[in-house]
């Protein structure tokens, strides 16, 4: 196989949504955001008999052979072969401890992940397991939530809940931020989560909004007063849900239904084909921090899907540099939640 790097950003995205499987986190944008957190990325092209068989947004960090390699829900393919020719030629390229992937396949929960010569099943960095919502057409949608569900989102239109979706270019795309960041920072405060700077979040609005992908807001609001909303980023066929919040005041207005729903409206109307609610826990049981998401977001009717990890061992040094990190995130874990398990 052939490896180019390609340097044009409306370019690459146009690769990317040439192939079956792709993700808005390999898309130009989302590289350029993980440059806040000391990322640098490269975008990388391989082609076989003169055609394009994998594209690969390959985030470094690190110096030499302390080198950490990572594609977020990548790499960009057609077919899980594709990807198994792949990997002696990356292996021979690339240099560094290891090289994380995690391939966008969004297989049913309880399927075997497949495999390939040479990859180990590695511990994901984004969410393993999600809900993902097909959309089809809003009555079909609706009639897969669970009741509940569908009653608190009627409800919250008959107590005057009102929404809207805000792009970066809209002339309330400032104060639409300013309430989003607002709500986000008050949910993690209060469930105990760490998040990045408003720097990050905005860049997140900013750089994947172009070239094909859709950086949006929806928000849900009573009488003036936001009272939930969410950063939603749309790539290919999905809408994938990244961060949101929302406040404990009138919580009986069920404005959380309401923000969601107008992002599926959105998602819908602009030829989506899934929703995705992000990340649910990996073990289904009701003592899990993130529990009372799981049920919030199950409500919505979408399947459980898994995205797996492998990595790619270029060191023997990367064993026990990887036991060195999980011990590092178990012990970041504890301090801020009182528990070494991960939230999902």
């Amino acid at each position: 196989m052939k490896i180019t790097e390609i340097h044009d950003p409306a370019q690459w995205n146009a690769l990317l949504e040439d192939f079956t499987y792709a993700s808005s986190l390999q898309s130009w944008g989302w590289g350029e955001v993980k440059r806040l957190s000391g990322w640098t990325p490269r975008r990388l092209l391989l082609e076989e008999d003169g055609k394009p068989r994998l594209a690969l947004q390959l985030l470094a960090k690190g110096r030499g052979p302390l080198r950490l390699l990572y594609a977020p829900r990548g790499p960009a393919f057609d077919e899980w072969a594709a990807l198994a020719r792949a990997l002696p030629v990356l292996k021979k390229q690339l240099k560094g401890l290891s090289l994380k992937i995690e391939p966008p396949l969004a297989i049913p929960a309880e399927a075997v992940p497949p495999e390939a010569p040479g990859l180990a099943p590695a511990e994901t960095i984004q969410p393993q397991y999600s809900l993902q919502v097909l959309l089809d057409d809003e009555e079909a949608i609706l009639k897969r939530m669970k009741p509940k569900t569908r009653y608190n989102i009627r409800l919250s239109a008959r107590k005057g809940v009102t929404t809207r979706i805000v792009h970066p270019g809209d002339l309330d795309a400032k104060t639409a931020f300013d309430a989003f960041f607002s709500l986000f920072s008050e949910t993690n405060a209060r469930a105990k989560l760490l998040q990045h700077s408003r720097a990050y979040y905005e860049a997140v609005f900013r750089e994947l909004d172009g070239h094909g992908a859709e950086a949006f807001l929806s928000l849900a609001e009573h009488e003036g007063e936001p009272l939930a909303a969410g950063l939603f980023i749309a790539f290919k066929d999905r809408v994938d849900y990244l961060y949101g919040g929302s406040t404990r005041k009138k919580r009986n207005l069920m404005a959380p239904y309401a923000m969601h729903w107008a992002a599926i409206r959105h998602g819908l109307a602009h030829g989506r084909r899934y929703y995705d609610l992000w990340g649910v826990p990996r073990v289904l049981r009701e003592d899990s921090h993130a529990w009372g998401i799981y049920r919030f977001k199950e409500g919505f009717g979408g399947e459980r899907v898994r995205f797996p990890a492998y990595e790619l061992l270029l060191s023997p040094l990367a064993p026990f540099i990887n036991r060195a990190l999980r011990l590092r995130k178990s012990l970041i874990n504890l301090k801020a939640r009182g528990t070494a398990r991960d939230v999902l």
